[in-house]
């Protein structure tokens, strides 16, 4: 059975593959899109629940970084503690760009953090354009409807993590 990292991997590597048979064509010119960086003190977005109606509801949510002393050098390493689980896995995910993601529940609790380019994300009663830096926590994993959207015109790069 193939793991659906090696896929990713798999993708990653044709994608890279990509603009050398498409020489001819001009490239699409994506921005570098990243917002993390030494300044970055807090991580915002959306925590996706089921709700008592049984559809996903969407909760603001913040992650504040915790300042934390860098060894001896009297500088401080600004941390993010994600929520606790006893088995943690992550994954660098890359999308490519233009495709409707289609409604769904989440099938396990996810947190996704978009690392770079874009995503809108939707539920039946709410939608939110994704930029780099954007967390939403997937919690919705028995929910009716659920969530989708679609990746912006440069993809999405975004670090899936379960909490």
């Amino acid at each position: 059975m193939i793991h659906p990292r090696h896929l990713i991997f798999a993708a990653v590597l044709v994608a890279a593959a990509a603009p050398i048979q498409a020489a001819a064509r001009p490239a699409k010119a994506c921005p570098a899109t990243t917002v993390f960086n030494t300044e970055l003190k807090v991580l915002t977005g959306y925590r996706v629940i089921t709700g008592p109606d049984g559809d996903s509801l969407v909760e603001p949510m913040k992650i504040e970084a915790k300042q934390i002393p860098l060894l001896k050098t009297g500088k401080l390493l600004g941390m993010f503690e994600l929520p606790a689980a006893p088995k943690r896995a992550s994954e660098i995910v890359v999308g490519p760009p233009d495709v409707d993601l289609p409604m769904h529940a989440a099938p396990y609790a996810e947190m996704f953090i978009l690392l770079g380019g874009s995503v809108t994300f939707k539920t039946a009663k709410f939608s939110a354009e994704m930029k780099p830096g954007s967390v939403l926590l997937f919690e919705d994993v028995d929910a009716k409807i659920g969530h989708g959207g679609r990746t912006g015109p440069c993809g999405y790069i975004s670090l899936s993590i379960a909490p």
